[in-house]
Formats: C-alpha cells, structure tokens, sequence
C-alpha cells in the first residue's frame, strides 16, 4: 500500500508541476504579446500600418533610423542619463546608508522611525505632487535636473531602505566586530565590509531606480518646459504628437526605448531574484 501511496503522490506532484507550468506558459504569452506587437509594428513599412494583420510582410528595419531622425532622440537620451545616473547612485547610497543604520546601530527611537518610514510608502504621490512643485519652484529649481536627482541622495524610497535593511540584518555582526578589532570604524566598515556582501540588494535597488527613473514621464514633465532638455519618455510623446499616423516609426522608438531596460534585466535578474528572496527570508 505504502509503494501504491507514493506512486501517486509522485504522479500528482507531476500533475500539479505540468498544470503550474502550463498556467505559466500561457500567463508569459499574454504578458509577452503587446511586446511582440509593438516589435511587429515598428517593422512594418508605412503601407501596411492599417493593414490589420499582427506581422509585418515585409521588414522595415530603416524604420528605427527614421524614427532616431525625426525627434532629437540622442539630445533626449543624454538628457535622460543625466538623471538617471546621479538618481540611481544617490539612490543606492543612500537607502544602503539608512538601512545599515536601522540594522547595525541601537538608538532612541529606532522602532518609530522605522515605521514612519515605511509609512511614507502608503503616501500616495499625488498628495506631496503639489507642495513639492512649489517648493522648488520658491528656491528656483523648476526647468532644472535638480528636482529629478537631488532628492535620490535622501534615501527617499522607504521600500528600498526596507529591502536593504532586511538584507543587511541577516548578515552577522560578527564582521563588524572583527573590523571593529582590526581599527575600521563604522563609515569604513559599511564601504569595506557590508557594501561588498549587499551585491545582490544593492543590483536589485540599482535596476528597480533605473528603470522607475528611465520610465519616468510625470517628473520630467511638471519640472522641465525647456523642450531641449526632455527626456526620453517626454519625446515619445512629443513625438506622438508631431506624427500621429506613423505608428511604425513610434513603435520603433519605443523598442529603442525599452531595450536598455531589457538588457539590464536580463543581466542582472539573478542579483534581483537572490537580492529580494534573501530580503524577504525565503530562499531563491
């Protein structure tokens, strides 16, 4: 009876695994057909835009050079990376920063102002959209790169600052008191030490501030009205207005947009998957 039992707990662990794949399978289609769409469409030439079928007859590849063309498009990726780059180190700095300092030091207080914390991340943006708007406006930042950067270096995301402390606090401290032995205080500790053994949170933090600030539209436009200094995500639109009827050459662009994205996940979906199971306890 044993031997009958567990051959069919194996076929029904079998069964279970083939319809959680197959579930899988088909939910990774649906996520994967707008994306496939849009690759379609940004190779289709201009005739066959309203044609009605999903793949192109014939592949217009000159598409992505016309679509570079017709918009500033490198003026507007240099834009962006100046945003990018100072947002994403900020960023990283600074959460690593704050959450070494929830998990390493005992203070006053610890307990609350981890909560207030987190609760900043129940704030929805809309609320401080305004009076945010108007205080870089009094000190002169709007049309500037400073309202999209500047606050990075503030640890400003409670959810990064959780998922590095989380991290960080099932490192043990027995490598911060052999440093402490060896003379390395705590700013030498965190950069020599604890900085090294957070790479896979600190890739996740990195990927997760690169593509929000990369996806970025609203930032940019509510602080930017200098069309030579838009960024990527603000020329799509731009460039949506200008040609409303080449949909082959605004999915083109949009490919070209969404394609360092990509690369960066692909490469570093490892960091992220062991950055945020080892975070949240559970093991990847």
């Amino acid at each position: 009876m044993s031997v009958v039992t567990g051959a069919k707990n194996k076929i029904s662990v079998k069964i279970g695994r083939g319809a959680a794949m197959a579930i899988l399978i088909f939910l990774s289609v649906l996520v994967l057909i707008p994306l496939v769409w849009t690759i379609c469409m940004s190779l289709k030439p201009d005739g066959e835009i309203y044609n009605g079928r999903f793949f192109p007859t014939a592949l217009q590849f000159d598409n992505y050079i016309r679509s570079v063309t017709k918009i500033d498009f490198f003026l507007y990726l240099a834009n962006t990376l100046k945003i990018v780059i100072p947002s994403v180190i900020g960023m990283v700095f600074s959460c690593a920063l704050v959450a070494y300092g929830f998990s390493r030091f005992d203070f006053k207080g610890k307990r609350a102002w981890f909560l207030i914390l987190l609760a900043t991340m129940m704030i929805p943006g809309q609320v401080t959209m305004i009076p945010q708007f108007l205080l870089y406006r009094m000190i002169g930042w709007v049309n500037t790169y400073l309202p999209l950067t500047v606050p990075a270096f503030f640890a400003t995301s409670g959810y990064n600052v959780f998922l590095m402390r989380s991290f960080m606090s099932g490192i043990p401290k027995d490598f911060d008191e052999a440093a402490t032995i060896d003379g390395a205080g705590p700013l030498r500790s965190f950069i020599r030490i604890m900085l090294p053994m957070c790479q896979p949170v600190l890739m996740a933090v990195t990927v997760f501030t690169f593509m929000g600030t990369w996806n970025d539209f609203n930032g940019p436009l509510i602080y930017l009205y200098d069309a030579k200094k838009y960024t990527l995500s603000l020329g799509l639109s731009f460039f949506k207005g200008l040609y409303t009827s080449q949909w082959n050459l605004l999915m083109a662009a949009t490919v070209l947009v969404m394609l360092p994205i990509l690369i960066l996940f692909f490469l570093a979906q490892d960091y992220i998957i062991n950055g945020i199971s080892i975070s949240s306890g559970t093991k990847g």
